[in-house]
């Protein structure tokens, strides 16, 4: 795992610059620390490294995409007749996909995240 590879994943799928993504890097962070709680005790990652940066990076920029849309900027702007809205939800949508498919990817190696409630009587 490289934290600099996932970054400059990161920069591809968001169109940032590296220097722009810097302010972003706690994601990218965050993203790897996320996956590297769920691998299993038994894993052998080291064939993995390339898979698990693209889904640090997958994670990274679902989340930037969430925070882009929660920033403050109005998604929708309105004068009179005219109406202007922003396509957030199908970016949103492009990112939980890729997200989705980059940690299916990782199935192999990654712990579920489900559980299951037993009752012991």
């Amino acid at each position: 795992m490289n934290i600099e590879e996932i970054i400059r994943i990161f920069c591809r799928l968001t169109g940032l610059d590296y220097e722009e993504a810097a302010d972003f890097r706690f994601m990218c962070d965050t993203a790897l620390n996320y996956i590297m709680s769920r691998i299993k005790k038994d894993a052998v990652i080291g064939c993995c490294d390339s898979r698990i940066n693209f889904a640090a990076a997958a994670i990274a920029y679902y989340r930037y995409v969430l925070w882009s849309l929660t920033d403050g900027v109005a998604n929708e702007v309105k004068v009179g007749e005219i109406s202007i809205k922003h396509g957030g939800s199908s970016e949103l949508d492009a990112a939980d996909r890729l997200c989705r498919e980059a940690l299916s990817d990782l199935e192999d190696i990654l712990e579920s995240e489900n559980f299951v409630f037993n009752s012991f009587c």
